[in-house]
This record gives structure tokens, sequence and C-alpha cells, in this order.
């Protein structure tokens, strides 16, 4: 049971580290949804093999920083 008791502790312990981020990242999230057009979004990013790729991977680069 003390192991399961450390895991258990550990878990909450890094949840609460990553909270505020998560809340903000959902904030940030909601408010993108609001702003841009999805349709816009599509246009760029839905569109072809290539491009639509690098671009998907060049704006998801900062989103874990």
């Amino acid at each position: 049971m003390e192991l399961g008791g450390k895991i258990i502790y550990a878990t909450w312990d890094i949840l609460l580290d990553s909270a505020f981020y998560i809340l903000i990242g959902i904030l940030i999230a909601g408010l993108l949804r609001v702003v841009l057009n999805p349709t816009v979004i599509f246009n760029h990013l839905g569109k072809g093999r290539f491009l639509s790729v690098f671009k998907a991977a060049l704006f998801g680069v900062p989103l874990p920083l």
C-alpha cells in the first residue's frame, strides 16, 4: 500500500503543479475558438499534404512552451 500511496501523492502533486498552465491553455484555446473562424483554419490546414502538415507543425511547436 505504501507504493500506491506514493504514486497517488506524486500524481496529485504533478496535477497541482500543472493546473495553472492547463487552465491558461484552456482559456487561450477558448479565445482562439471565438476569435478565429473555423473555415479559415480549415482552408490553411485542411487542404494539401505537405504545406498543411508544415503549417500545423509550425503552429504546434510553441504550444508546449
